[in-house]
């Protein structure tokens, strides 16, 4: 049982890497379409369908997380808080941003935003990569880390971005119009294999100095996403679809070696069982429907957008 509920909330934050991932890479490259109010229209309106239900997952994620977890929780919050709250704030900055852009037609109001979204989609995904290197290096509840800087954070808050960047890419060669479709592959073909290389680096670098967490799960998950990366890069043009597949893996990793380095600690503070039966009987409806919700809009949308194509922001 203590499995099961270990590994649900791995594959809660593993799948919410991987939706809310393309989101994330595709506010980083609102101009990879090209110039202009067009193709940074098309790329906002290329996720549109799927922002909201993306963030589903999180939510549903961080709840799990608190009730399956409580000291576990309560231990990272004390530890992580002021990389926790910058992570919060950045989301909810980064929200704000896809809100507003379009509720004025004025261009010079749709700038200002725009540039919020890309640098706050870009300092996101490094505060996130902050958290991952300092969760993988740090005791949770030890004293607050303050000054999370450090040289093993530091190398995940390069790497996070950089995958990101990728998923982002390859999901936007899938959404966008043939002709502004270029700049995202290529962003795909230039950064794929550098992407593998970062995480090759982190998880060496974690062995080299023997963070807790790098064995050989480690290493497996290191590789299948290096793996993954490498073979996007080839196939993103003829196979747009499986390439996003694969680096839907690559961006999940994160939340595989961060399950692996946090095991020790959450067994030993799972919630009591009657709790743990009140939530199995929650989630026993929630994740079904969220997954059918989920199912259906990937299958409805996940093509290249034209005129008839709904406008959500």
């Amino acid at each position: 049982m203590d499995a099961f509920w270990y590994g649900l909330l791995g594959a809660l934050f593993g799948v919410y890497l991987m939706l809310d991932g393309t989101v994330i890479g595709a506010g980083m490259l609102l101009r990879a379409g090209g110039p202009g109010e067009r193709a940074r229209r098309a790329t906002v309106t290329a996720f549109g369908p799927f922002f909201l239900g993306n963030e589903v997952w999180l939510v549903v994620a961080l709840a799990t997380f608190s009730a399956v977890l409580p000291r576990l929780e309560e231990s990272l919050l004390r530890t992580h808080y002021h990389l926790v709250a910058a992570v919060l704030v950045l989301w909810t900055v980064r929200d704000a941003a896809v809100w507003f852009r379009s509720r004025l037609e004025r261009p010079g109001w749709r700038r200002g935003w725009d540039r919020v979204l890309t640098g706050v989609s870009g300092a996101f995904a490094m505060a996130l990569g902050l958290l991952v290197g300092n969760v993988l290096t740090t005791t949770p509840g030890s004293d607050p880390v303050r000054m999370p800087f450090g040289w093993y954070p530091l190398l995940w808050a390069l790497t996070v971005p950089v995958v990101l960047l990728v998923h982002g890419a390859v999901f936007l060669v899938v959404r966008l119009p043939g002709d502004l479709a270029g700049g995202p592959l290529r962003v795909v073909r230039r950064l794929a294999l550098p992407a593998a290389a970062s995480y090759a680096v982190v998880v060496g670098a974690g062995l080299l100095t023997r963070v807790p967490s790098q064995g050989a799960p480690a290493v497996a998950a290191g590789a299948t996403a290096m793996v993954a990366l490498a073979v996007s890069a080839r196939i993103v043009a003829a196979r747009p679809r499986i390439a996003l597949a694969l680096t839907a893996l690559a961006a999940a990793a994160p939340a595989v070696l961060v399950g692996l380095s946090l095991e020790p600690v959450a067994a030993r503070s799972l919630a009591a069982a009657p709790a743990l039966d009140a939530l199995a009987g929650f989630l026993v409806v929630v994740i079904p429907l969220v997954l059918a919700v989920q199912a259906w809009t990937w299958w409805a949308f996940l093509r290249r957008i034209d005129a008839r194509t709904p406008v959500f922001f």
